[in-house]
């Protein structure tokens, strides 16, 4: 289906035709290499979501030297796609330290060797199935040392985790550059066919926005955008103030979603009345079906749950009967698939176009940016088959490896193309990379232990990262958005993916191997994977197996009827205001429907009372919104790390 658009979107700038200059890049692998040690030391927290403030706060920062520049330096000045490409090239791996990948990939190559025992019986039932290239093993200081810290004249053991990083990392590459080349199928089927809004790209290229002559973004010359950045840095630096001034009441309108917990009952879910102005900043750009979807599934969900948890309601065989919960989940990921093969049949005329392009009769006039179809096909099939391998060398067997790339799939490709869509930055695809999906349908009676550990560990964090922070392939078609007719066939365009992404990862990686040795892992271990896994012993040993379960089975089928309905009644009525977005990507925590309750009813408000004009006169507000809340996260998080690096305080979370 594709997304209907309203044409009430910003509009649209186009970035100069430089590509990617040498200085831009350079810049943009400083730029990384400071997030990075930032993050492992003082932001660990500041990755909730594939665009993550370590993204954010760099492009306001980069946006004010550059205006600091202009004004007394011209000539030293980054032209607007120089600003855009740093952005754009720090988004494709802001994930990648601390919590966001690299904090949960060490902790889970030395876990298994640190924290098994007779009692867990981990390493004793799955101990070997894990790869030794991937995993530490048992019985080494190296793993000692790295969560009890190292004596006074120790050295760190670098050369001992080479070979494990080498590996996860290889492995996660060739997933993104999978991600990467279909990205170049897909783009000009989403721009100009299904005319995808990338609202993720829009609020960028509006900061930089200049008028002929100036040297200040326009949006900052507007009292609008003052007073939206007032609400928000206005109250954080409120609440700083309160760090040194202890009689200071704190305003919390902003704080952790468990603080705005809302009990109604005994069976109904807790709903929290949770405001995050740089969610709802960013939502603002999504199409109001995509806003309205999400918040009517919100109730519906919230209502489900109530019935279920009223009466008692649950399906399955005994023991392994689904929770409300699980129901919820299954049900998602069916409209989720649905979308994907929807999304994949619009787009077959595109797609045999690029194949005719690529290898048949179109040959000369194949027009894939920023690499030929042709290549983009041969790229696409390369890295699969090489991650193919990837897995088999883990140890999982070719059906098994198929199902998990397939699953995969679905929420790379649903995750990438409804943030182009919406503009959403909370989307977590349920059922995460597949391993509950595969537990709750397939069962695991008939896959071999090998397999069942392999696929936990896919499952988990150390490849890749987790999908609610997927790493780089969502920023990917956004970055083509932001280069704008910049976007040429070059090798640059390329190659900056795999080289930011290295250089990210081997900085990210010595700064937490550092302070893990220096001052005890335990302080910085990312433990949940590991809990998961101990709990996995006993399917893995087969001594408590999941079984193929119909009733779950229908509930997924179930799913995808129901999205393929609300797909069916927005093809048929062109006022319909459901779109299955919200059945397929739900808040089943109940953290945010409130606040996109807020930002549709707002949109809603302006659009029928001001129209399309009072509509685009407001966006200033929703951009103040934004950089407002990056300030004062940065602000925050940069007076912790001076004076409160052991009570630091929170201002940025789910």
């Amino acid at each position: 289906m594709a997304i209907s658009q309203r044409t009430t979107e910003a509009p649209e700038t186009v970035a100069e035709p430089h590509g990617v200059t040498l200085r831009a890049f350079v810049l943009a692998m400083i730029t990384i290499a400071g997030v990075c040690l930032f993050a492992t030391y003082y932001g660990r927290n500041l990755m909730k979501s594939f665009l993550p403030v370590t993204a954010l706060l760099p492009l306001v920062v980069w946006i004010g030297i550059n205006t600091a520049l202009k004004l007394t330096a011209p000539r030293f000045a980054l032209s607007r796609s120089e600003v855009v490409t740093i952005f754009g090239i720090v988004w494709m791996v802001s994930t990648v330290p601390a919590i966001g990948w690299v904090g949960y990939l060490i902790t889970d190559i030395s876990a298994p060797a640190a924290f098994s025992s007779p009692e867990n019986r981990f390493w004793e039932v799955a101990g070997h199935y894990l790869p030794r290239w991937l995993f530490m093993d048992r019985g080494s200081e190296v793993v000692e040392r790295l969560y009890v810290g190292l004596g006074h004249r120790d050295e760190i053991p670098w050369a001992h985790w080479v070979v494990p990083l080498f590996w996860w990392f290889v492995g996660s590459l060739s997933l993104v550059l999978a991600g990467f080349f279909a990205s170049v199928l897909f783009y000009k089927q989403w721009l100009m066919h299904e005319r995808l809004s990338f609202p993720l790209a829009t609020v960028p290229l509006a900061l930089l926005e200049e008028s002929e002559g100036s040297r200040v973004p326009d949006v900052f010359k507007d009292w609008v955008f003052w007073i939206g950045f007032t609400c928000i840095a206005g109250v954080i630096f409120w609440n700083i103030t309160g760090y040194f001034v202890l009689t200071l009441p704190r305003i919390t309108i902003y704080d952790h979603w468990l603080t705005t917990a809302v009990d109604t009952g005994q069976y109904i879910p807790t709903i929290y009345l949770r405001i995050h102005p740089l969610m709802m900043g960013l939502a603002y750009l999504c199409p109001l079906n995509i806003l309205m979807s999400f918040w009517f599934f919100f109730l519906v969900n919230a209502f489900k749950m109530t019935v279920m948890n009223r009466t008692g309601f649950t399906i399955g065989l005994q023991g392994q009967t689904a929770a409300p919960e699980e129901i919820l989940m299954l049900e998602a990921h069916g409209a989720l698939v649905f979308l994907v093969i929807w999304s994949v049949w619009v787009a077959r005329d595109h797609l045999k176009e690029t194949l005719q392009k690529a290898f048949g009769d179109l040959r000369s006039q194949d027009d894939g940016v920023p690499v030929s179809y042709r290549t983009a096909w041969l790229g696409f099939l390369s890295a699969t088959i090489f991650f193919t391998g990837f897995l088999l060398s883990m140890g999982i067997s070719l059906p098994s490896a198929m199902m998990q790339m397939g699953l995969l799939f679905i929420i790379y490709f649903g995750v990438t193309k409804f943030a182009a869509a919406t503009g959403y930055v909370f989307l977590a695809p349920q059922g995460e990379k597949g391993w509950q999906i595969m537990k709750a349908l397939y069962g695991t009676l008939n896959i071999s232990s090998r397999d069942l550990t392999g696929l936990i560990v896919v499952s988990r964090n150390a490849l890749a990262g987790a999908p609610a922070r997927m790493l780089s392939v969502p920023a990917i078609p956004h970055f083509f958005k932001l280069l704008g007719n910049g976007l040429q066939r070059s090798w640059t365009t390329v190659g900056v993916l795999p080289v930011a992404l290295l250089g990210a990862f081997v900085v990210a990686c010595a700064a937490q191997l550092y302070v893990c040795y220096m001052e005890g892992g335990l302080n910085y271990a990312y433990m949940p994977d590991w809990r998961h896994m101990v709990r996995q012993v006993s399917l893995i040993e087969g001594t408590q197996p999941a079984y193929f379960d119909l009733d779950k089975t229908i509930v997924w089928l179930v799913g995808i009827a129901e999205a393929g309905l609300l797909t069916l009644l927005g093809m048929r009525y062109a006022g319909w205001p459901i779109h299955p977005f919200g059945l397929a990507f739900p808040d089943n925590r109940f953290r945010y429907g409130f606040g996109i309750f807020i930002v549709w009813l707002a949109k809603s408000l302006t659009l029928r009372f001001g129209g399309v004009s009072l509509y685009r006169r407001s966006l200033p507000f929703w951009y103040g919104i934004v950089v407002g809340y990056l300030v004062g996260v940065g602000a925050s998080t940069v007076v912790d790390a001076i004076w409160f690096p052991l009570n630091r305080h929170f201002v940025h979370g789910w």
